[in-house]
This record gives C-alpha cells, structure tokens and sequence, in this order.
C-alpha cells in the first residue's frame, strides 16, 4: 500500500547538544571512588548511568575519558553511586565541574561520609542513598568508558523527605532550578505542578 498518509509529523536533524533539551531531565548521581591508601576517596557527579539487569541487579555508568576518575576506574572493584537530594546540590555541581587532580573534593566540600558495607569506598551521609557495587566489566564507549557493575547493596536513608536532583535543560517548566553553572543546571521536580508521589514505607 503507497497511499499518502496525510498529517505525519516531520522530524528535523539536530546537533546533540540542541537535541539534549528533548531528552532530559537526567537522574544525577554522584560516584564515589576509591584513591590510595590513606588518601581521600574521589567524587564525581554524572547524568550518564541507567539500570541494565534486574537478576541479578546492575547498573551501568559512564566516565569521560582523560579525568582522575577514568583513571581511578581502571583500578576499582567496588564503588559507590550515592544519590544526592537538594541537601547536596552545591557539592554535585562542584564535584561534577572539578577536577579532582588539584584539589580534595572531600575536605573541599566538608562532605561527611557514612560507612559502606560491601563497597571499599564509604557513601556520603547526606545522600538519600548509597547503592554499593562491584565492577564487572569496563567498555571503551568513544570519548568515555562504561562501567558495567553488580549492586551489592542499595542502602537508602529511610528517614529523608528530599527529592532527587536531576540535570535539566533550558525549558525548566514543572521543575524548580536550584543552581546553574554555565550550560549545566541542577533541580528538582516542582511539586506544585504536577500531583505529588511518595511510597509510604520502604518495604512497600
């Protein structure tokens, strides 16, 4: 059949960097990964992660390579992916627009760290939770490099009532901005526009 289907949308070619308004907001977690002994662990803040197997469960994030942390990732079997609410998101801007080369991120931020139970770096005692995991793979990915990693433990601070930060664009509609640095811009979900949701226990 060659009919004519009249009223089709058109679909434009765009750049990535015009084609990210269309395809955010980002989840933000912060990485927390392991130096040398007696050196403080480094952080660092990324958009790039998603979930990639329910059994067992993994997840899959992705630094740019060339950083400190590309270079601390060679070496890791275990990590941490800490989930910052509005508490941290001056300490997740700072940690994802530093480099860790000059300067400890740690004592820079005054950022308190909880005990891990698995991972061999601690989490951060303000995140809404610290999913502790073991590397299994490492994938070269053009201009960044994936970590494929086991989760061990998803440990989750029930008593928190914030919001997860998220990486947005310029259209910041349903959403309440809480810091911008140059193109990137740190915010959470506006509950005053949309119907709030929240699980009233853990075990739910």
């Amino acid at each position: 059949m060659n009919e004519e289907i009249s009223g089709l949308p058109e679909f434009i070619t765009l750049s990535r960097q015009k084609f990210r308004r269309f395809f955010q907001p980002s989840r933000v977690v912060m990485a927390v990964l392991p130096q040398e002994y007696g050196i403080a662990p480094n952080i660092i803040t990324l958009c790039f992660h998603m979930y990639c197997s329910y059994k067992p469960a993994m997840m899959a994030f992705a630094i740019q390579r060339g950083s400190l942390s590309f270079e601390l990732l060679s070496s890791a079997k275990t990590c941490v992916l800490a989930v910052p609410g509005e508490d941290l998101v001056e300490e997740a801007m700072f940690c994802g627009t530093t480099t860790g080369r000059s300067v400890n991120k740690v004592q820079e931020c005054n950022l308190a760290l909880a005990d891990s139970t698995y991972a061999e770096t601690p989490g951060l005692a303000k995140a809404i939770a610290n999913i502790e995991v073991k590397i299994s793979a490492c994938v070269p990915t053009g201009d960044h490099v994936m970590a494929i990693a086991e989760v061990l433990k998803f440990g989750v601070n029930a008593s928190s009532r914030q919001k997860p930060l998220l990486s947005i664009g310029p259209d910041t509609a349903g959403y309440k901005l809480l810091l911008r640095k140059g193109i990137h811009r740190l915010a959470v979900v506006d509950e005053s526009t949309v119907e709030s949701w929240r699980p009233d226990n853990c075990n739910a």
